[in-house]
């Protein structure tokens, strides 16, 4: 096999003989079928959650008839103006993948599925820990003894220290927060837990589904918290929230009433913008940008950040062209469109 004989990186799992899982890491992670991710690499689908220009994947792979082992690959391809993979760059990966590592991806235990340094590969930080539960949970592994740890921890904070937990102990226990055990000592101990475990873990319930009453407590410790950091962490956590309707509420409440800061804002626009996709919570929404940095840089930036975002982007250049928008919005939004005109003439 080589470079030329394969269009996809689809293409090359499947010549190589792999079974392999997809997933999402621009703005979560989040599970993709297969076949979706084959439309998005041949351009018959845009980029669904891009993050600052690029698409984020994380990809896991085995042959179960060669090897035991799993191998994970994370691949960050830069997008064009429509949210469409760039090709090329696609193509430079690919080359370099199969001149690398050929088609025998388990069978070179030298090379062990490891890919050559390039530029389209990256190793995240807290998301690492979430994606290993993740994808130990969904391949149906062994827990790991460390969530025993984590569970005995958060049914008694006093068990042990703190400092005793890893990072993936909290990962894991995030992960199987559908287990009634879990679940409900969590429910009577997360207002207690110390700052440096809760952050952790709500960081990484924005990764998974939970459902109403764990939805209930969070906003419940945003409203009580003493910490910036714990209220972004629980904005943040509030993703994997199957309650919708209630984080909309939420949110809603805040843009309107509360005074959220510069971190929230770009939480909600990172994190929850599918619910932006409402008219009037995305003016409120830029209503708030604006009242916190009046120069414009914020709604610039956040703007930028979104219309890349194809479930936004029609939105976005709806409100746009709106008549009658709230004088500071429009002022904003006139503000960019003289910088867009700017830049054009100075790159002409």
């Amino acid at each position: 096999m080589t470079a030329k004989t394969i269009d996809t990186i689809s293409e090359f799992m499947l010549h190589a003989g792999t079974d392999y899982r997809i997933y999402d890491m621009g703005r979560g992670i989040e599970s993709m079928d297969s076949q979706q991710f084959i439309d998005i690499e041949k351009n018959r689908l845009p980029v669904p959650c891009p993050r600052a220009g690029s698409a984020w994947y994380g990809i896991v792979f085995w042959n179960k008839n060669v090897s035991h082992e799993q191998y994970i690959w994370f691949i960050t391809l830069p997008i064009d103006e429509r949210s469409l993979i760039v090709q090329a760059a696609r193509n430079q990966f690919l080359e370099a993948v199969v001149t690398a590592l050929g088609s025998q991806l388990e069978k070179n235990e030298e090379k062990g599925g490891k890919l050559p340094e390039n530029q389209f590969i990256f190793t995240p930080s807290q998301q690492l820990a979430d994606f290993n539960a993740i994808i130990r949970r969904d391949l149906g592994l062994s827990t790991r003894e460390g969530l025993n740890k984590a569970i005995a921890y958060v049914k008694n904070p006093t068990v042990l220290q703190w400092q005793e937990l890893a990072l993936q102990d909290i990962a894991d226990l995030a992960v199987h927060i559908e287990q009634n055990d879990i679940a409900q000592a969590v429910k009577q101990n997360l207002a207690s837990l110390p700052v440096q475990v809760l952050t952790a873990f709500c960081s990484s319930l924005e990764n998974i589904h939970f459902n109403d009453s764990l939805t209930d407590k969070l906003i419940d410790l945003f409203a009580t918290a003493e910490h910036a950091e714990i209220q972004h962490m629980v904005l943040r956590g509030l993703k994997g929230s199957q309650s919708s309707d209630k984080v909309s509420t939420f949110i809603k409440k805040l843009l309107n009433e509360g005074e959220p800061d510069t971190e929230c804002l770009v939480i909600i626009a990172g994190r929850h913008f599918r619910l932006l996709n409402e008219e009037a919570l995305l003016i409120s929404f830029f209503n708030k940008i604006i009242t916190i940095d009046p120069s414009g840089k914020l709604f610039r930036g956040i703007y930028a950040d979104l219309v890349q975002v194809p479930s936004s982007r029609i939105g976005l250049l709806t409100l746009m062209r709106k008549p009658n928008l709230p004088k500071p919005i429009a002022n904003a939004i006139a503000a960019l469109y003289q910088q867009v005109s700017e830049t054009k003439r100075a790159v002409s």
